[in-house]
């Protein structure tokens, strides 16, 4: 697999909290590349149907009044699906967006299957020169310029200059191997 032939579809999404059964979406990002390039876009606030805790909101600035006439999960289940056509699921710590989508999509009936690339294990195996590899630290470390950090859309720019950093600052015979080996 070499990355540069491969439609990757950076993700970050946003939560009423860690729980893909009891929790909801309440923003989610998608930022589809190709080759590196930028090809389309999807993102949306999504109204959770639920009370959102204050320590989300204050960590991520989502406010209730923000997604009141947002449509729910529901109305955007079967966009969202077909949206994530062939490609790769790339996401900081791929785990819990992975999940969480995959729970929240099959409440709707629908079954999502992408090989996925951890942006964390990537930081890991790129730079183990460094302790850390939050989303935090990779910004520093890449000297990439955020304006509203804990949000879908700009944490997901973030992971495409990321895997951009990594391209022009790697050779691309050893970024290809660990992004071959990282991705299952």
């Amino acid at each position: 697999m070499d990355y540069l032939n491969q439609t990757l579809y950076f993700v970050d999404i946003e939560t009423t909290g860690p729980s893909s059964q009891k929790d909801r979406v309440l923003e989610i990002a998608i930022i589809k590349t190709k080759g590196l390039q930028v090809v389309d876009r999807f993102h949306r606030l999504v109204n959770p149907k639920r009370s959102i805790p204050y320590f989300i909101q204050r960590f991520t600035g989502i406010r209730p009044a923000m997604v009141v006439n947002e449509g729910c999960f529901a109305t955007l289940a079967n966009e969202l699906n077909e949206f994530l056509d062939d490609g790769v699921f790339v996401a900081h710590n791929v785990s819990f967006d992975y999940n969480f989508l995959k729970h929240s999509l099959k409440r709707e009936g629908y079954d999502l299957e992408m090989p996925k690339l951890c942006t964390v294990r990537l930081s890991r195996k790129m730079y183990p020169e460094f302790r850390k590899h939050n989303l935090d630290s990779v910004i520093e470390r890449i000297g990439t310029k955020i304006k509203n950090r804990h949000r879908a859309l700009d944490d997901c720019l973030v992971l495409v200059d990321f895997v951009e950093h990594l391209h022009n600052n790697f050779c691309n015979v050893s970024l290809n191997r660990e992004i071959r080996n990282l991705t299952n």
